[in-house]
């Protein structure tokens, strides 16, 4: 006697579950909390993604349906596509175990500088490797961040002057950068969506960063292993799906 091929409905409600609950837990939300709700305040936590909140509502409207449905033999005779039962249990999977950036990303060496000095060192790795943004030091402290677009405005600039580069110290090329030649921190445990969000937040002045720099607790004064740019969203979003 040939087994009963399992409802591809029982799947569905339990990824839908697994998130339910792990939504509720991770925001403390009381069952009287609706899922939508439940959705809305892991969106601002950055738990799931904006893309990822929208197939989320609409799951829960199948979710109601199938709950709501006709049943024959306890087996719901609503039943979801394959693809949709793929696509939230890979939600599921993001958002019971996020992948944490660096993990996405590898191990990277850093390259450092402090602002005294000689702004010859940075133009050499500039030419040879394909590091352009440099996190610079003063003390032990973070102070700033040297990109190739501050380089080449003081190239600019500073060979309009009397046709030579006078400039000598990283700090005074520094003086070229501008509001978005700047980093934002995260600490070791920051996730792939965090990186993402950092990366595409603007700050009050509408600015986005360069970079994110990652360092042990996300402090200035602890030196980074890992900066994250531009370059590495792509990755970062195929780490957490659609997006």
């Amino acid at each position: 006697m040939s087994e009963t091929p399992i409802n591809r409905a029982v799947a569905f409600l339990a990824a839908y579950n697994d998130i339910e609950q792990h939504l509720r837990d991770y925001v403390d939300g009381k069952n009287w909390v609706n899922f939508p709700s439940l959705v809305k305040i892991a969106k601002k936590k950055k738990l799931i993604n904006n893309a990822q909140g929208d197939d989320l509502l609409e799951f829960n409207e199948l979710r109601n349906a199938i709950s709501h449905g006709e049943y024959r033999d306890l087996r719901p005779i609503a039943e979801p596509l394959p693809e949709t039962v793929a696509e939230i249990e890979a939600i599921r999977d993001v958002v019971l175990h996020p992948p944490l950036a660096t993990e996405v990303l590898g191990h990277q060496e850093v390259k450092t500088f402090d602002v005294g000095d000689d702004v010859r060192e940075a133009l050499k790795l500039v030419r040879s490797t394909l590091i352009s943004q440099f996190p610079i030091y003063h003390r032990g402290r973070y102070v700033a961040l040297l990109t190739t677009n501050t380089i080449a405005r003081w190239v600019a600039a500073d060979l309009d002057d009397n046709d030579h580069l006078d400039a000598r110290t990283i700090g005074e090329v520094l003086r070229f950068a501008e509001d978005n030649d700047r980093a934002v921190f995260l600490p070791r445990t920051a996730t792939a969506l965090e990186a993402i969000d950092a990366l595409t937040h603007p700050d009050g002045n509408g600015a986005i960063p360069r970079a994110v720099i990652v360092t042990e607790h996300g402090t200035h004064e602890q030196r980074p292993f890992r900066v994250i740019g531009g370059s590495d969203i792509v990755a970062l979003l195929a780490a957490v799906g659609r997006h």
